[in-house]
């Protein structure tokens, strides 16, 4: 009997083990994947997008008329364009929680606005900061299936810090 216990034990923690590891994996693909989105390599949405990928955050419904970006190709063609307006962009990770295929993200955000083709605002060549919570979700293959977010100016981890 003690020795099934004991191997019952021992299954349990292997299998805790994964877990953690497996989380760890999904947490550096997740922001592997934003820096590569939100960083001009759309070589990341062809690695490890899903090909029924859908990206959504508030902003979406002023600057696109929709609330959500769906499909491999209108990432990539939304990373071109996001890449034409932003330069010298810079992703910095607060937190990461993954658990059963998700990954939740805090982070900030900061790059210099040099264009916008969606509004009548001049370039300005000044650093812009924000931040937000984003879930990213994958699929049995390990692909990413969604990005879905909220974003704020200051974001939810330099609200914190003020309060300091």
């Amino acid at each position: 009997m003690s020795k099934l216990y004991l191997a019952a034990l021992f299954l349990l923690l292997m299998n805790g083990c994964n877990d953690h590891q497996n989380g760890q994996e999904k947490k550096a693909l997740a922001e592997q994947y934003i820096r590569g989105v939100y960083g001009c390599d759309s070589t990341v949405v062809d690695n490890l997008a899903a090909d029924s990928i859908i990206i959504s955050y508030p902003i979406f419904e002023k600057l696109f008329n929709t609330p959500a970006i769906r499909g491999k190709e209108a990432v990539r063609h939304f990373v071109s364009h996001f890449c034409s307006r932003w330069k010298e962009p810079k992703y910095t990770f607060h937190e990461a929680i993954a658990e059963s295929g998700k990954v939740v993200l805090v982070w900030s955000f900061k790059a210099r606005f040099v264009g916008s083709q969606q509004t009548d605002v001049p370039p300005t060549n000044q650093l812009q900061k924000w931040g937000g919570i984003t879930l990213i979700r994958f699929n049995e293959a390990g692909k990413i299936t969604a990005e879905i977010g909220e974003e704020s100016d200051p974001g939810p981890f330099e609200r914190v810090a003020q309060d300091k």
